[in-house]
Formats: structure tokens, C-alpha cells, sequence
């Protein structure tokens, strides 16, 4: 698209009551708003910047007595953070009018003599900022309107808000009618009888010709939000089969799991035109080190214990082979595909070939009479998949959404709110009949579907995907874009544009309000007094200080565990050698504070020395239930960090020790990393466990090490 945008720099533009922002500072944060957008997207786009009402005069139309105070500033051209820059620095108020008319007759014909020689180019459109205060001739106005008509030039004129006559002549000026414009901080400004003609005449060429008008408040809103490069779709080219039937399909991405990285470069921080390049060796783990190249590496797989070498022409042969293809293996119900079951980081739109009719009525017959279609895809790797039928007034299609195999399904077992009859519970966890009905009131307050309003005042659903943009997103272009502007200012607050979305619609939270006030009645939370706790046996007849804490009655999994050897047992403050396991227990269960680091520290000083001192495998079994149980805990606790930290100083420091069976135990246990797969909050994939746990340890040679002499003693300690 080739846009030429017009900014009125006249003096009707810099006026503004006290602590307002004039009509020139809101048009240039619109200029700058549309530009960001394109650079953003990395649109193709070009974009022109002409002022009108400026002291000097630049234009080829310029013949000393019409199109006056017209200058081109920028040609058409990609935008980019010069123009940006132009547009915040040297847009300054002048004392001249200008023609908003002859300006958009300059635009015209600069984008048709620009575009002289260029293709690709499917539509233009001139922007006005201008709040028509300047006076204007308009012996020209036919041959204006014939000429946009002409060229499909769409207008757009963002300024003084344009309402009908019988609003004008209803209220009057100064009742906030047509008689006064409204600018986005809420300050209505009285509209000259000068601006009234102008929106007189921009109303009647608007209701001639392709285009729209905005005022500020509309407009600026609008343009706030930043907007990624759209992709151009992409036709994925196959036939659907159905037994022997083949029927001509293409497969479009309907929604597709944005990346933000792909946009980031690694440049030099003291030139960023230079991109610097990238130089990677690979060593022996031998003394030497000794260089290896590239093209003498392969890869290699762990077998067993056995490194199995795969080369690329292997790797290549190994892939599986089909014809691409889109195969329906069955049909089935909607119930019958569960909702996370969904696999996979978008949706296809699959639709008839272009120009094909009879696949275009097969499918449609066919999407008329099924419900879901269990279908299999196949191009590289065969996945599985469901075929929805989508049928709209305008048009038809079906919808495939990739399930999982049986190695994608993770298998969790959680305990079940007993709320029914059938589950014996304790009553007093029961929900009463009016603490539901509170729940239900406040999700019915909190419903979407019904929690905003329009501009006709009725209610619509709020935070609709297609126009509700990331938040993350929109923060990261914030910051580039002031970290470009403006290199050694602090970068931004969080925009309220942005932070809008991370809050609830501000009607919903009027309502919920009472509900909630409710809320805490009926679930009413009572602080409840600690008991005093009960003196154990050994506490009772111990000899010594009076005032000491007694010793805590301990209990196991939260349940009470009777015997004589419980009431003498004492408090447990470490992880010992004799039940490393259960001691590691009761520090993570205890209630008075949180111990779960300094339990795990323990534990992991117990299993190095359990292995190290181990006389032969003796005390292995012990230690591979101390690392079971605490792999076990930082699952569960989502602290898979702890875990991966010690795991790989444990391999760096029992393997230089002649420990290497215990690792082997500990391989063939699956007690390696913790992944993704296993815990979000892991960043290790399988490719980094598997090498993790194929990979050699640097093995410290005894031979290089100063050589002592052994004593008897030392003999008779090693026994």
C-alpha cells in the first residue's frame, strides 16, 4: 500500500486551553502510532509525509500562486526510524495556513508519480490530520473527487469529529454537538464557523468516494496497539482421501503460536550495523585437546551402555517416507475427542482446491453429514489428527486439530472432591445450598460473553482473541520502540493500554463486588488456636533444664502413629545415615516451617557420602531410594532446579572416584534430569538429558597427582 499522509501545521492547530494537548501534538502521536505499526509488522508499505500550512514551500505543483505552503518533507518510502525521528523532532507550528484541498490534490500527485515504475502495489490512501480551521478553495472540489474515484484512492481524515446537521441545529454550540469537538483527554474545544465549512465539504466528498472519517478520540485508541508482521497464507496442497476417493484439498493455518525470537539479532554492542559471525570448534576430552573437524563428527545414540554412531546419509534413511497426504481413518463423535486431547500449536483450515467445483461439493456434502473424522497426516513424520466441519453462511470447511499418540499422554492420578452422596465425607467440608448459590452468582457476574458494552449500548463479549492483543508483545515493541528514540532514558512504565488487559472489565468489577462481600460471609475463615502440644515420654522424665521446649509429638503422612516407640521418639532436626528417607519426610512435612531447602541439602550430602563410603555396592540401595524420593519432592514441589543442580554434580563427582556403577544404577533408574516434559518450570529438553546422561566426565589422572607414601595405618584405615 502507498499511504501519503498529510499533517496540518497551520496555527488553528496549535491552539488548546491551558493543560490540554493541541490539535498538533495528538496528530503527531498518531503519525507516529501508524508508523510504529508499520515497522513493527515489517510491512512493505510506503509512506509519504507532506505538511501543510508550513512557513516553507517544496511541491511540483508549486507555481508561485496555488498549492502554497504545501512541502513534500519525505518521499514515498519504507518507514524506518529516521522518518520516526523526523516526525517527533521537526514537525514544529507555523503562522500560515494552509489548503487542506490543495494539500490532498499534492498527495495524489506525488503517489502517482512515485509509483511511476513500481509493482506490487494494490491500493493508496491519503490520511489528513487537520482540524480544517485554514481557509480553502474549492473550484477544484469535482475534479478532486473524480481524480480519487480514479485511482482507488481511499481518504481518511482524522480530526474534528463530523456529525449530522440535526445534531448541530438540536444542541447548538457548547452541548458538546457538532458545535464543539471532543479531544481524546475529554476538553471540548468550540468549532469556528471556518471548521464547520470544511466539515461541510469533507462530508460531501466522503459520501462520493472510498473513504472514512475519525475523530481523535476514535482514532488514537485504535492506533495504540502494535501489530506483527502479518504472514501471507500459505496453501498446504494434498488430497483428502476417503477410501479410494481422493478429493483436492489446501490446508491454510487458522491459528498459529506466535514467536516473538525470530525478530532478535545478535549484533555488536559498539557498532550494531555489524553483525558479528559465529566460529565453533570441537575438541578431543583428551590431554591434548586435540581439534577435530567438523566433517569427522557424527552423532551418536545411546544403545544400553552403547554409544550407537548414526551418520547423515543413515539419519536420512532412517526418516519415514510417505506421500503427502491427508487420509481419514475413521469417523466418530464430538464427545468421543476429548477437549485435552488437543495436540500440537495451531489449527488448519482445510478447504476444497481453488477453481475445483467438484471438490468443493463433495466436501461439502461430506461436511454436512459428519460429525468428526478421525484422519491421519502424513508429509515427514505421520501424525494424527480430527476433522471438524465449519459451516458458515459464506462459507464451508473443516477444521484439523492434531491428537496425541500414546507416548504424548502423561498420566496424572489426583484425589476427587467428595461432594457427592455416594463418597462418604466429613460434613462439615460439605457445601450448604446458599454457599453454591453464591459461587454460582459470581461466575454468572463474571461472564464474558456479557461484560462490556458497545457504541450502540449493547452488551458484548469482552477479550474476543482476534482483537485482543498479547500483552508480553505489546510491552517488548514498547520498550524498542523508546529504547530506539530515546538510547539513554530509563525505559517506560508499563503502558495502560497494555496493563488494561491484565485486569478484569471495569463494569464486571462493580458488580462483583456485593457478591464477593457475600462471599466472605458465607465462607467464613476463623483463626484457629495452635493446641499445646503434648510431652512425650522421654520429655516427662528427662533430667535437666525445665524451660526447654518440650519435645513435639511427631506425625507421619498426617496420620497418628501409636507404640511406645513414638512417644520417645524425638524431634527430627537432620537427615541421618540410619533412615535417611523417612527423616527427609518428616523435615519437608513439618507444619511450624518450611524446610524443604535445608531438608534437600541434607539429603544430598547423605547420598554422596552413602556412595563414597560405600564398600563396594553396600550402601548403593540406600542411596538410590535417598535420590528417589528426593527427585520425587522437587516434582512435586515444581523445583526441578534443586534436583538438575545436584544430579550434575553428583555425575562430575562420583565418576572421577571409581563410582562409575552407581551411575549406571542411577541411568537405569530414569533418575537423570528432570525435564520440560516432567515440569514446566524445567528448561532441560530430552535431547539435553539424553546427552546428559550418554556424556563423559573429565576424569582427573592419579598419575599426574603428587604420589605420598602409604603408611600402615593408612593401610588398616582403607580396610
Amino acid at each position: 500500500e502507498a499511504i501519503a499522509i498529510i499533517v496540518d501545521v497551520g496555527p488553528s492547530m496549535n491552539q488548546a486551553p491551558p493543560g490540554a494537548a493541541t490539535a498538533l501534538e495528538t496528530s503527531i502521536e498518531g503519525v507516529n502510532m501508524i508508523l510504529q505499526r508499520k515497522m513493527f509488522s515489517e510491512s512493505k508499505d510506503e509512506v509519504a509525509l507532506i505538511l501543510m500550512g508550513s512557513a516553507e514551500t517544496d511541491n511540483p505543483l508549486d507555481d508561485g500562486q496555488c498549492y502554497q505552503n504545501i512541502l513534500i518533507k519525505r518521499a514515498l518510502g519504507v518507514a524506518d526510524f529516521q522518518l520516526l525521528q523526523m516526525v517527533q523532532t521537526e514537525l514544529q507550528p507555523s503562522n500560515t495556513p494552509g489548503d487542506f484541498l490543495d494539500a490532498i490534490i499534492v498527495a495524489i500527485d506525488h503517489l502517482e508519480n512515485a509509483l511511476q515504475g513500481k509493482k506490487g502495489f494494490k491500493s493508496r490512501r491519503v490520511i489528513l490530520f487537520s482540524d480544517l480551521g485554514g481557509p480553502f478553495g474549492d473550484q477544484e472540489l469535482e475534479k478532486i473527487i473524480a481524480v480519487l474515484q480514479n485511482t482507488n484512492t481511499e481518504l481518511n481524515v482524522i480530526g474534528p469529529s463530523l456529525e449530522d446537521d440535526d445534531d448541530s441545529e438540536q444542541g447548538g454550540e457548547g452541548t458538546g454537538g457538532r458545535g464543539a469537538d471532543v479531544r481524546p483527554n475529554g476538553v471540548k474545544k468550540e468549532k469556528t464557523a471556518q471548521q464547520r465549512a470544511g466539515e461541510a465539504l469533507l462530508k460531501h466528498i466522503l459520501d462520493q468516494v472510498s473513504g472514512e472519517c475519525y475523530s481523535f478520540s476514535e482514532a488514537l485508541p485504535a492506533l495504540s496497539y502494535f501489530q506483527s508482521r502479518q504472514i501471507k497464507p500459505i496453501a498446504w496442497k494434498c488430497n483428502l482421501k476417503i477410501g479410494n476417493l481422493d478429493i483436492p484439498v489446501n490446508g491454510y493455518v487458522k491459528v498459529k503460536d506466535f514467536k516473538l525470537k525470530q525478530s532478535w539479532k545478535r549484533v555488536y554492542a559498539q557498532d550494531t550495523a555489524v553483525a558479528p559471525g559465529t566460529l565453533r570448534t570441537y575438541h578431543m576430552n583428551n590431554e591434548e585437546e586435540t581439534e577435530v573437524e567438523k566433517e569427522d563428527m557424527v552423532e551418536g545414540y545411546r544403545y544400553g551402555n552403547t554409544i550407537v554412531p548414526m551418520t547423515e546419509d543413515d539419519k536420512e534413511n532412517m526418516k519415514y517416507k510417505a506421500e503427502k497426504c491427508l487420509t481419514v481413518l475413521g469417523f466418530t463423535k464430538t464427545e468421543n475427542v476429548k477437549r485435552h486431547h488437543y495436540l500440537g500449536d495451531g489449527v488448519l483450515s482445510i478447504t476444497a482446491e481453488k477453481g475445483d467445483e467438484v471438490s468443493a461439493s463433495l466436501q461439502l456434502i461430506s461436511g454436512k453429514q459428519i460429525k468428526e473424522a478421525i484422519s491421519e497426516c502424513s508429509s515427514s513424520a505421520p501424525r494424527i489428527g480430527c476433522l471438524f466441519p465449519h459451516i458458515k453462511a459464506k462459507y464451508e470447511c473443516l477444521f484439523w486439530v492434531e491428537l496425541p499418540f500414546a507416548e504424548d499422554i502423561r498420566t496424572f492420578t489426583f484425589g476427587s472432591l467428595p461432594l457427592t452422596e455416594e463418597v462418604t465425607v466429613n460434613k462439615k467440608y460439605k457445601p450448604t445450598v446458599e454457599q453454591l448459590k453464591c459461587v454460582d452468582d459470581l461466575i454468572t457476574s463474571m461472564d464474558l460473553s456479557q461484560a462490556q458494552e458497545n457504541e450502540d449500548g449493547e452488551t458484548e463479549e469482552a477479550l474476543k482473541p482476534k482483537i485482543t492483543f498479547n500483552p508480553y508483545f505489546q510491552r517488548v515493541y514498547q520498550c524498542l520502540q523508546h529504547r530506539a528514540l530515546h538510547p539513554d532514558d530509563p525505559l517506560p512504565e508499563l503502558s495502560p493500554l497494555i496493563s488494561h488487559y491484565l485486569e478484569p472489565p471495569s463494569g464486571m468489577v462493580a458488580n462483583i463486588l456485593p457478591i464477593l462481600d457475600k462471599l466472605k460471609k458465607v465462607f467464613k475463615l476463623e483463626v484457629v488456636e495452635r493446641k499445646k502440644e503434648e510431652q512425650t515420654g522421654e520429655a516427662m522424665f528427662k533430667d535437666g533444664d525445665t524451660d526447654a521446649d518440650p519435645v513435639k509429638k511427631r506425625k507421619l503422612d498426617d496420620r497418628l502413629v501409636g507404640g511406645l516407640q513414638n512417644l520417645t521418639k524425638a524431634d527430627v532436626t537432620e537427615v541421618g545415615t540410619v533412615t535417611p528417607v523417612d527423616d527427609f519426610r518428616s523435615l519437608i512435612t513439618r507444619k511450624d516451617r518450611d524446610m524443604f531447602d535445608e531438608a534437600c541439602q541434607q539429603i544430598q550430602k547423605r547420598i554422596e557420602q552413602l556412595v563414597i563410603d560405600s564398600f563396594g555396592q553396600q550402601f548403593y540401595g540406600k542411596a538410590l531410594d535417598c535420590l528417589k524420593i528426593l527427585r520425587q519432592e522437587c516434582l512435586q514441589k515444581s523445583e526441578p532446579h534443586t534436583y538438575n543442580r545436584f544430579i550434575r554434580k553428583l555425575k562430575d563427582t562420583l565418576i572421577p572416584k571409581g563410582k562409575r556403577d552407581f551411575w549406571d544404577k542411577v541411568i537405569k533408574e530414569k533418575l537423570s534430569l528432570i525435564t520440560k516434559l516432567e515440569c514446566e518450570d524445567s528448561e532441560v529438553t530430552i535431547e539435553q538429558a539424553q546427552t546428559f546422561a550418554s556424556g563423559q566426565v573429565k576424569v582427573e589422572d592419579d598419575s599426574l597427582k603428587p604420589h605420598e607414601e602409604e603408611t600402615t595405618d593408612d593401610l588398616l584405615d582403607q580396610l
